[in-house]
């Protein structure tokens, strides 16, 4: 096993696998999390000690130890530890658009919040421009002050710092790798800190992203990055805007079919583990909230959330939100978070072939087996060295700061990958193929029918 072999972060250092979790700074209070100028990600400022790479998710996970703890007696499939999943939407208007989804983490919160036996609960906010830092709120008014999805890379050491200082009980927000590096800190080296945390909601991936990233739709759209003011990555329905705000102006990209936006927010600008994460599904969170990427939810219009409830107590609350007439709610079964996610991300069927690529050449790659191994088919390995050589270019050029060349790269060389990338979604998402072809049935109009 990994932990036998590591006593430091240096190979987590040498192969750019931090993910800013935060549980080594913990584990060795010599450490911090330092922004490095060229790579344009957080990383721990020095190698560290022995107990904070036994902690560190780039070295290893669990994830069969931590889901008996976390879920114990509960059976565990290919989807992790699975009560019930629902498509969801908020019956609030602006909540729902202003997350260009459905709404349902905020209503989850406030609703949390407002139980006796919850103290608050510790997400992100925004503190200035890409500055946000994980932070107690304990009223049920502050929860529409939190902003949406956050896709840069950020450290995130301060949600440990808050359970060690505070007393009482805490829901906590997070993304799945965070999870994992708080539940290893916790389990490994102070168990007590597990009765303070009430419940988590963890959040369906869709990676998270280097400075970089930023820096380079701020060039394709004339923004100074440097005078960031205000960042947000959804907003204004299904979708959504990336806006950044400046002391100029306003510079905004739709998502989908912004071309400037579709170079700077290539896989590549991801934070390096991210291709390797097999945990897009958050298997340790207690209930697990994202985008319903589905034909049958294409023409929503503000959006609707697809719901992973881990534990029964999660299925009872959103029952509770329904009856008290917060949601909407249509039950689903585990077919919908695959043809959501797509086996590829929900089954790892490239982050294993990945990892086992890094492995044959020598390269650290992180001792990390999920729920989801026995259901992956892994892509060829063909594919993933084209992505490896691919891979190590353009993070030679994101480090240069050669943006536009990215850019022109990405209308030029790769145009046709992506077009084969919009057809795929056209026929999978609007011609709905599978179904027209029997590979898989859609939900019908009635379980639909009750959201916007």
């Amino acid at each position: 096993m990994s932990e036998s072999i590591h006593t430091s972060l240096k190979s987590v250092r040498e192969s750019d696998l931090c993910i800013g979790c935060g549980a080594c700074v913990h584990a060795d209070p010599t450490l911090q999390l330092t922004l490095d100028p060229t790579k344009q990600m957080w990383e721990p400022s020095h190698d560290g000690n022995e107990l904070a790479a036994s902690v560190c998710p780039a070295i290893s996970v669990d994830f069969e130890g931590l889901q008996k703890r976390l879920f114990p007696g509960s059976e565990i499939g290919p989807f992790g530890v699975v009560d019930s999943v629902m498509l969801a939407q908020s019956v609030d208007y602006e909540r729902n658009r202003a997350a260009s989804s459905g709404g349902l983490i905020k209503e989850l919160l406030v609703s949390l919040l407002e139980s006796p036996d919850v103290d608050g609960a510790i997400a992100l906010k925004e503190v200035h421009g890409l500055d946000y830092k994980p932070t107690l709120i304990t009223r049920a008014s502050e929860v529409d002050d939190l902003p949406g999805s956050i896709y840069h890379n950020l450290p995130k050491d301060d949600v440990i710092r808050l359970l060690k200082e505070l007393e009482g009980k805490y829901v906590l927000v997070g993304i799945p790798c965070e999870f994992e590096g708080i539940y290893q800190y916790i389990f490994q080296a102070e168990p007590g800190l597990a009765e303070r945390i009430h419940s988590t909601i963890g959040l369906l991936c869709g990676w998270q992203y280097s400075y970089h990233a930023i820096r380079a739709i701020c060039q394709y759209k004339g923004a100074d990055f440097d005078e960031i003011e205000e960042i947000s990555y959804r907003g204004g329905g299904p979708v959504g805007k990336l806006r950044m705000k400046t002391p100029a102006g306003e510079s905004s990209a739709s998502r989908r079919i912004d071309f400037g936006y579709q170079a700077a927010f290539d896989r590549t600008f991801n934070t390096p583990r991210c291709h390797l994460c097999i945990n897009h599904s958050n298997f340790l969170a207690d209930i697990v909230v994202g985008d319903a990427w589905l034909p049958s939810t294409v023409g929503t219009k503000t959006g609707i959330s697809l719901v992973i409830n881990r534990t029964e107590s999660m299925t009872r609350l959103m029952r509770e939100l329904v009856n008290t007439q917060r949601i909407v709610v249509s039950d689903v079964t585990t077919e919908e978070i695959k043809e959501s996610q797509k086996p590829r991300i929900a089954f790892g069927n490239f982050a294993y072939a990945y990892a086992e690529y890094r492995e044959r050449n020598g390269l650290h790659t992180p001792d990390m087996v999920g729920p989801n191994r026995e259901s992956a088919q892994l892509v060829d390995e063909a594919e993933v060295d084209r992505f490896y050589g691919e891979l190590v270019r353009k993070l030679e050029l994101q480090r240069q700061r050669r943006y536009r060349f990215l850019y022109w790269r990405k209308a030029t060389k790769e145009l046709p990958k992506l077009f084969g990338r919009y057809w795929e979604w056209f026929t999978v998402r609007i011609l709905r193929v599978k179904s027209l072809k029997g590979e898989r049935e859609e939900l019908s109009r009635d379980q639909i029918s009750i959201f916007r």
